[in-house]
């Protein structure tokens, strides 16, 4: 069981550093092309993971549980929603510091957390209460909007935040017997024609400046896709709020990304408000372990009828 854990989370790094090195090459192309373009190389690559699971363990059949109408309507929603997360992310990466975007976007658990009562029914207690309100204060002081050195590119990485959510937050609707690669796969596909129909419609297409870009654009398909699966695989593994914690760890990652490919060091920017970030998710990931301990509790000593 243990040893479960250990490669569970070693996974989970893993991903954490993929989606890092992803927001890397998305910075260093997103100042030459347009924000949708990125976003049609990321989705179109992206797909080259999930393939990959699904030829290995022949759920290719599976694909075909996603064709009904209430997924059809699931999969456009999480379609726009992650479409609008990835052009205020791929853009704010692109005009702030690498370490402040990826950190604003751990403000995620605290949308999870909130939107889970109108579109999952959820309960939120007093305790999560608290924490999305310490999230909300750290994510301010982060973002210093009545300072001089305020952005509105600061907003761009919540608004992300809060269509990941969304996107996280509707994938529960799906039945438990369809494959994640499989709903991952037909969703990227679906956001890359929607990005390919934006881009046409806001923005121009440039063409590929040189083959090493072509290889950029690759590897930030495949590092985006890698990502995904491997927090779903590590999910899948051991139990979440095990794992949960160790998200935060793309925190100090991406600030020594920041640091060695761009020379950036936000101290000031982040600190004290990145503390109170991470303090208010931690808070969240405990209550749901503690109400789903005292669940399995319930259940024990419920009395047959």
């Amino acid at each position: 069981m243990q040893r479960d854990l250990l490669l569970a989370i070693a996974v989970m790094l893993f991903g954490v550093f993929a989606f890092d090195l992803m927001g890397i090459l998305v910075r260093m192309l997103g100042g030459t092309y347009p924000i949708f373009q990125v976003a049609i190389f990321r989705n179109f690559f992206g797909v080259i993971p999930p393939i990959l699971l699904l030829w290995h363990f022949d759920q290719f059949g599976t694909l075909q549980a996603l064709n009904r109408p209430k997924f059809h309507f699931i999969l456009l929603v999480r379609s726009v929603s992650v479409l609008t997360a990835q052009y205020c992310f791929y853009t704010a990466l692109t005009k702030i510091e690498f370490a402040t975007a990826c950190a604003l976007g751990f403000t995620g658990p605290l949308f999870i957390t909130a939107l889970s009562i109108p579109l999952l029914g959820h309960r939120v207690g007093l305790w999560r209460w608290c924490a999305i309100g310490i999230g909300f204060i750290g994510m301010l002081t982060v973002m210093k909007p009545f300072n001089a050195s305020f952005s509105g590119y600061m907003i761009y990485p919540v608004v992300a935040a809060f269509g990941y959510a969304i996107s996280s937050l509707l994938v529960r609707l799906y039945p438990e017997e369809i494959p994640s690669a499989s709903i991952q796969f037909i969703q990227q596909i679906c956001t890359c024609l929607l990005a390919f129909v934006c881009l046409y419609a806001f923005q121009t297409p440039m063409p590929l400046e040189s083959r090493n870009d072509a290889g950029l654009f690759l590897l930030m398909g495949v590092f985006g896709g890698m990502g995904v699966m491997c927090l779903v695989i590590a999910y899948r593994m051991a139990d979440p709020s095990s794992l949960s914690p160790f998200e935060y760890f793309g925190i100090p990652i991406s600030f020594t990304l920041g640091w060695l490919f761009f020379s950036e060091a936000p101290f000031d920017d982040l600190f004290p408000g990145i503390t109170f970030i991470i303090l208010a998710g931690l808070i969240i990931i405990y209550r749901e372990r503690r109400t789903k301990q005292a669940g399995v509790i319930a259940g024990k000593l419920k009395l047959p009828k």
